[in-house]
């Protein structure tokens, strides 16, 4: 069930709340390559529910935000549904595939197409923790936000360095050729790991990193460590990387995203 088996290995105690208000929802991109589904119970062709109706129907649609309690979808306008009926959110990706119950929290029609916004109740943590791993990248590239040029210290010859901090503590650095603004390379830190690139590198390099505190509120942390991955810990980087790529907000220059896309589609 789990699409990460060895990074992301979120505890009970890391679970967001429950609180349908307190979550935060992140916009998905529309190159997110994982496939949405919800099941929805039969209706007729007045939107009224068919009673004793055996299973529901697969509506594929386009996710337009996810959070760590619900999601919404665009849908075919023929989909019908009444708050409050159950239903069946599917991600699939490849041979993948998660399945979770939810509910209907909103559903509205419009002439072209229909909205449906749904709410999970997962049976157990091990589904909750597999949604938490898809949700993960897609709030790591949307809440990204520059960081004060003021703020970035310019440390590289013949470079400017710009710097974009996101969720959960990611960082993403774009280094440019300070004579023609053109990207010299990047390094993205998500979590634990990170992505990096630089002009003449064939490919990216993945690697693991621990972050200790600031000693005191006034000084800054000391530098990270280092360390190399496992061949299956840089595979699992790599996705965590291009899935978080499709979703990088508009706050990151078009250029920047542009480029980090292409090597999403070589890699």
């Amino acid at each position: 069930m789990l699409f990460f088996k060895k990074i992301l290995n979120f505890s009970k105690e890391e679970a967001p709340p429950s609180d349908l208000r307190q979550a935060p929802r992140h916009t998905v991109g529309q190159t997110f390559p994982f496939k949405a589904v919800v099941n929805l119970a039969p209706h007729d062709a007045e939107g009224t529910p068919i009673p004793n109706a055996k299973g529901g129907q697969d509506w594929a649609g386009r996710l337009t935000n996810i959070s760590s309690t619900g999601a919404n979808i665009q849908l075919h306008a023929a989909a019908a549904a009444i708050r409050g009926e159950s239903c069946v959110f599917k991600l699939s990706l490849d041979s993948y595939l998660l399945e979770i119950p939810s509910v209907i929290a909103h559903f509205r029609c419009y002439p072209q197409y229909a909205l449906c916004g749904f709410s999970f109740v997962f049976p157990d943590f091990n589904t909750q923790k597999a949604y938490l791993q898809i949700l993960e990248p897609v709030a790591i590239g949307s809440s990204l936000t520059p960081v004060d040029e003021k703020l970035v210290k310019q440390d590289a010859t013949g470079l400017r360095k710009d710097e974009f901090t996101g969720h959960a503590g990611t960082v993403l650095t774009v280094w440019r050729q300070i004579a023609n603004s053109e990207i010299h390379g990047f390094d993205l830190r998500l979590s634990a790991y990170g992505v990096r690139w630089s002009e003449g590198m064939a490919e990216l390099d993945t690697y693991g990193f621990t972050q200790a505190p600031a000693p005191s509120p006034k000084k800054s942390p000391p530098p990270p460590v280092f360390h190399k991955l496992t061949d299956a810990q840089q595979e699992e980087v790599r996705w965590l990387f291009c899935l978080a790529v499709p979703n990088l907000a508009k706050a990151v220059p078009a250029d920047v995203r542009k480029f980090l896309g292409k090597l999403v589609a070589v890699n």
